[in-house]
């Protein structure tokens, strides 16, 4: 399976992440001020966010990868197991 993101949808995923953090995070005013000026330095089509779009497909890949790539002792030995989906 593979999941890429496109810098777009990596703007509206951490518009999302960020918005949420910020009303239920219980946040100080000072964290919530610096959260959205982080966002805001990140807007969609510039290059702060291709850059975050291009690491974010990167550790999703990751993840993904751990999860369906294990190796598995069977018998007193180790083999490969992938889980697919």
């Amino acid at each position: 399976m593979q999941i890429a993101m496109e810098t777009d949808e990596a703007n509206s995923l951490m518009s999302v992440i960020t918005s949420y953090v910020i009303d239920h995070a219980g946040l100080s005013q000072d964290a919530r001020q610096r959260l959205r000026k982080w966002r805001t330095d990140r807007p969609a089509g510039s290059s702060q966010m291709g850059s975050l779009a291009v690491a974010m497909n990167r550790a999703l890949g990751s993840y993904i990868e751990e999860k369906t790539d294990r190796q598995v002792r069977q018998k007193g030995r180790y083999t490969r197991a992938r889980r697919d989906g």
